[in-house]
């Protein structure tokens, strides 16, 4: 991914991931990925809650949810013969990585994704990546045909006319307003989509003020919700009831700078587990659900259900839905 080379005495069977993001490529492409993960940091990133046991997505944790936290006695206590790490759990210190040179602990990286990079190539890279090193090139193509066949639904389709004004919040909390999505991350999503996003900035969001929200007038609102605090934030996620999901994005467009806008009016009013935004193999679902919602006359015949589905066929169990709600129609 970064273009290094990382040599290894042989297949690697005991795996650590220094982000556990990670997990979700490894139970995609191996029929029992907890027999070749040794432990992993920032398991809370995953948002499974009560889904993570039984999806068997439970390690001995070397770190919490920032490279600072991770314990390199930890990980020599485990004996990984690989650490993965990404751009976001990049060690941070010096004495980390040596101690990990010293033990003869090859580490790579799962992912560098720049502001240039849209989301088909972060899954491809992605794929090719994890394929190769887990031996699994053939599934790994499969699940990249998949993919690619469902970005390409959206690119081929005509430009869908007029772009509604998105307002994506990122972190997505009753008490605070206003986090807006950056163009680093989403931007490419909404050109996929059809979408104009209020952007709070270039990078991954900034906050804006209420009233700096209300001067932009989304007309469509999409929040972020999940496991993590179901009661600061609207629980959308797997397992979670749908009807509570709902309420938690009336409560969440009832804030100040939203309440009035058209988004909230008209009914345009949508969330997504936060859950989607962590591993590129989300990328077309979510790519989907945008579109949806945001043209729904337009994109009728997509059907993020089905390619939810088509996703869970890789897992060895399912993610339960449901990984999105909505107050609108779409």
């Amino acid at each position: 991914m970064l273009g290094n080379v990382v040599r290894l005495k042989a297949a690697p069977q005991r795996i650590l991931l220094l982000d556990a993001s990670d997990y979700y490529m490894m139970a995609a492409l191996l029929p029992d990925p907890g027999g070749r993960i040794v432990g992993w940091a920032s398991a809370a990133r995953l948002d499974l809650g009560a889904q993570a046991e039984r999806l068997g997505a439970v390690f001995p944790e070397v770190g919490g949810i920032s490279p600072d936290t991770v314990s390199v006695e930890a990980i020599l206590g485990l004996e990984p013969d690989l650490v993965v790490t990404s751009a976001y759990m990049s060690p941070q210190t010096a004495t980390l990585a040596q101690h990990l040179e010293n033990a003869g602990i090859p580490v790579a990286w799962s992912g560098d994704y720049g502001q240039s990079m849209g989301p088909q190539e972060k899954l491809q890279r992605s794929l090719g990546f994890w394929g190769e090193l887990l031996d699994q090139q053939a599934r790994a193509g499969e699940l990249r045909d998949q993919s690619m066949a469902r970005f390409d639904a959206l690119t081929a389709a005509p430009a869908p006319g007029p772009l509604p004004r998105v307002y994506m919040e990122i972190m997505t909390t009753y008490d605070s307003c206003c986090w807006a999505a950056g163009r680093a991350f989403w931007g490419d999503l909404f050109q996929l989509a059809g979408g104009d996003l209020l952007a709070g900035s270039d990078g991954w969001g900034a906050q804006l003020s209420p009233e700096g929200l209300l001067g932009l007038n989304p007309e469509v609102y999409i929040a972020t919700g999940g496991n993590f605090a179901p009661g600061l934030q609207p629980a959308i996620g797997p397992g979670l009831d749908p009807e509570q999901g709902r309420s938690g994005l009336r409560k969440a467009a009832d804030r100040q700078g939203l309440r009035n806008s058209d988004a909230v009016v008209q009914g345009r009013i949508h969330g997504i587990w936060s859950g989607l935004i962590s591993s590129p193999l989300f990328g077309p679902l979510l790519a989907e659900c945008l579109a949806k919602w945001l043209h729904p006359e337009h994109f009728r015949e997509l059907d993020p259900v089905m390619t939810l589905a088509a996703l869970n066929r890789y897992f060895p169990a399912p993610l339960p839905g449901p990984l999105w709600a909505s107050l609108g129609e779409a």
